[in-house]
């Protein structure tokens, strides 16, 4: 692990020192897309410093950093998230400090993954967060404010192939992270432990299925998207089948809605998401 590495704000290596003290080995995490993170280690001690962006977010990914120290905290004990250490104010932004999840990011969205989500999912915290409303309406809605003054290949063609609303009943709502994607999920063993807690919502729990098993979340992070057969099995290890049965009425919704996301990233000029966009809009295609 590198010693100091360049690119650790001075602000960080200075909360370390007093607060943890030295020596100290730095390492920059990988996989976060707003966020910068590090991998402290003092003696035996290891801690992530995790760094916000203000600059950062979205209406569909917001980036909020106390929506995170909240939930670290009441997650606390429960093995689904990092447990928090603190936090503080730097002029760059504000910084996480919590434990670090000794394992490996998953490669891609599998059945225990989904088991956590399920766990995840049946929690009752105290905490107050945003509410995503999840009807066919309001996804197509959502996807027409990322489409709003695009005049590009990808937005003309969403428009002209948008699908036509259903009448589907929302569940109810659950603890949702936001973001599930694999980058954002640790394989410790056999569990799964989620990271990256910047955007939690309430709502209906397909909104994390569908962000989980998104073809264009894994071309992003560098997967490759799951097979029809793959994302069989990995809904086979969420324990709700009615859950299950409205994410596979709501897909075409929310494929659309995330071709849309992608399309409006790929004009501001973030590459990957223009490879994103061709394989939502090819999961779109596919869709019942």
């Amino acid at each position: 692990m590198k010693q100091n590495p360049d690119g650790v704000p001075d602000a960080l290596q200075a909360f370390a020192t007093q607060t943890y003290g030295t020596p100290q080995e730095w390492r920059p995490l990988s996989g976060g897309r707003s966020n910068r993170s590090w991998h402290l280690r003092v003696g035996a001690d290891d801690r992530v410093f995790k760094l916000f962006d203000p600059t950062r977010g979205n209406s569909l990914f917001p980036n909020e950093a106390p929506a995170e120290v909240s939930t670290l905290k009441t997650l606390h004990g429960t093995g689904l998230a990092p447990e928090f250490e603190t936090s503080f104010e730097t002029r760059c932004g504000m910084c996480l400090v919590y434990r670090y999840v000794e394992g490996e990011r998953t490669a891609t969205t599998d059945a225990a993954t989904m088991r956590a989500l399920a766990r995840l999912h049946i929690l009752k915290p105290t905490m107050t967060v945003r509410r995503v409303c999840i009807t066919p309406e309001e996804l197509l809605q959502e996807g027409m404010v990322f489409l709003s003054g695009l005049a590009t290949y990808e937005a003309g063609w969403l428009l002209r192939h948008m699908p036509e609303p259903e009448d589907i009943a929302t569940g109810p709502d659950v603890f949702l992270h936001g973001d599930p994607v694999p980058a954002n999920v640790i394989a410790a063993g056999s569990e799964r432990v989620l990271i990256d807690w910047q955007c939690p919502a309430y709502g209906d729990a397909t909104a994390d299925l569908a962000i989980a098993l998104s073809p264009a979340m894994h071309v992003v992070y560098g997967m490759e998207p799951l097979t029809r057969e793959a994302e069989v099995k990995a809904l086979q290890g969420y324990s709700d089948t009615e859950t299950i049965a409205r994410y596979q009425a709501l897909k075409p919704y929310y494929h659309w809605r995330m071709a849309a996301y992608c399309a409006w990233k790929a004009a501001q000029g973030e590459a990957v998401y223009a490879q994103a966009f061709e394989a939502e809009l090819n999961a779109l295609r596919d869709a019942p």
